[in-house]
């Protein structure tokens, strides 16, 4: 699977093939192995990058994606290639109407994080997809209500399937 991931005006081409012994990486096209080990849940990994070992703590998946390793701190924001790709090409839509929120990528729901009737703003949370061991939140595009919830935790969906449907209130700010 391939990402851009951008930090300080510049953009970085991430490509991760999972593997039986671990993740094969290419950022920008330097090869490197890869592995990711969860040491306390959710937040901190035992990270080994060509046999090399460091510890990589997640501070943040919301908006921009904040990561620690060995004590020092990067933010930057990721996108699968595919998508950035689609979302250049795609053309404004009116603001009334219903929002479909797919799956960007195979994965499993984590957290649905929205009811039937919920009154969400534009870039609120919806639900969270885990892949490849990264936690991916969905997102409103603009203000709505939830008109139907499709998926339930657990359930492992494939890229492209509708996970939500919303009703634009044609409110760009909010409810």
């Amino acid at each position: 699977m391939k990402y851009l991931a951008a930090r300080d005006d510049r953009q970085i081409e991430v490509d991760l093939v999972e593997q039986e012994d671990g993740l094969s990486v290419s950022v920008d096209g330097e090869a490197m192995r890869l592995d990711l080990t969860p040491l306390d849940g959710d937040a901190t990994y035992s990270l080994l990058i060509d046999g090399k070992s460091y510890t990589a703590v997640l501070l943040d998946m919301a908006d921009t994606c904040r990561v620690s390793i060995d004590g020092e701190e990067f933010e930057f924001n990721v996108e699968e290639e595919e998508l950035a790709r689609l979302r250049r090409q795609v053309k404004p839509r009116q603001k009334t109407g219903t929002q479909e929120i797919k799956a960007p990528m195979p994965g499993r729901v984590i957290a649905v994080e929205v009811e039937v009737g919920d009154a969400v703003s534009a870039n609120q949370g919806v639900v969270i997809i885990e892949a490849m061991k990264m936690e991916n939140q969905l997102k409103a595009q603009d203000a709505a209500k939830i008109k139907q919830v499709l998926v339930s935790v657990g359930d492992v969906v494939n890229k492209g399937d509708v996970l939500l449907i919303l009703e634009d209130t044609g409110n760009t700010d909010g409810p």
